[in-house]
């Protein structure tokens, strides 16, 4: 079960001078185009905190992709798509090299971002806040269908958010509460909602396959990766993905072998939930 992310927003109070009240986005795009990238990335720096938008991050990222930084210029791109993953760059102020990049950055978040989206919208269903879980699944509907590329990678996710979506709106709406002219009594306090109790899910049948490398080079050496695993409310693996690459021939075998992965699954205040494990996975050095 993968850990919830909580976002920290911090406001800071930055000096009124003349200087920083005449900056803008504008005049960072000046000094973009007139190649002062240095200076465009400390007015854009201020913005960020000043006037967040998407379009800083991403003239931060043209700035230093143009400093030869691409390291950052990903990052950045990262933050723009964590905050708002239907972001896309008008293409006619950015250069190939950053489309491309962002085009390839967002081809390899966005399943964990529609995943993430996914774990939190089943959560709102399983505590019945059916507004929350009916925004979330159509967040991520709207998510995967924006994006072709993964429209065979996250179709059963899709299927399934499209199928819990139809179930939240299928609940019944919470009623208004009634209001009393009369009622003169002070409102009575509330008890605080309490966060859902999540435990991850248990491995009752999870065997690797037998690892035969055809090669001596290969049984001399370390491989390692992972694997993420979509577990269904039964404890069932409903599918199965290749993070980050073992060996291309085992790869296919742990692939095949997920398929018969047996689990007690995540709950939710008790109640089995869907989950994701990612499970990692080394090859060592046959003795």
């Amino acid at each position: 079960m993968r850990p919830y992310i909580v976002i920290f927003a911090a406001s800071l109070a930055l000096p009124t001078s003349s200087a920083y009240g005449q900056e803008s986005l504008q005049s960072a795009k000046d000094l973009y185009a007139s190649a002062a990238y240095e200076d465009a990335l400390k007015v854009l720096s201020r913005l960020q905190v000043s006037d967040p938008k998407p379009e800083v991050d991403q003239y931060r990222a043209s700035c230093l992709i143009a400093l030869g930084r691409t390291s950052e210029a990903e990052k950045a791109i990262e933050s723009v798509l964590t905050a708002n993953p239907s972001f896309v760059p008008d293409p006619a102020e950015v250069s190939p090299r950053l489309r491309d990049l962002f085009t390839r950055t967002r081809k390899q978040m966005i399943p964990d971002i529609a995943r993430q989206m996914y774990l939190e919208a089943k959560v709102a269903l399983d505590r019945k806040d059916r507004d929350a879980a009916i925004t979330k699944f159509e967040g991520v509907v709207r998510l995967i269908d924006s994006e072709e590329s993964m429209a065979g990678t996250l179709a059963e996710l899709r299927l399934l958010a499209a199928g819990f979506l139809d179930l939240s709106r299928a609940m019944p709406a919470a009623a208004p509460a009634a209001a009393s002219a009369r009622n003169t009594e002070p409102p009575r306090a509330t008890k605080p909602v309490k966060a859902p109790e999540i435990t991850p899910p248990v491995a009752i049948k999870q065997s690797m396959p037998a690892w035969f490398p055809s090669d001596n080079a290969a049984r001399q050496a370390y491989f390692a990766g992972s694997i993420r695993v979509l577990i269904s409310a039964a404890g069932k693996v409903e599918s199965a993905e290749i993070m980050r690459p073992v060996h291309p021939t085992y790869d296919k075998l742990l692939l095949q072998a997920s398929r018969g992965w047996e689990y007690q699954p995540a709950r939710s205040d008790g109640i089995p939930v869907s989950s994701e494990q990612l499970v990692q996975v080394q090859l060592k050095p046959r003795q």
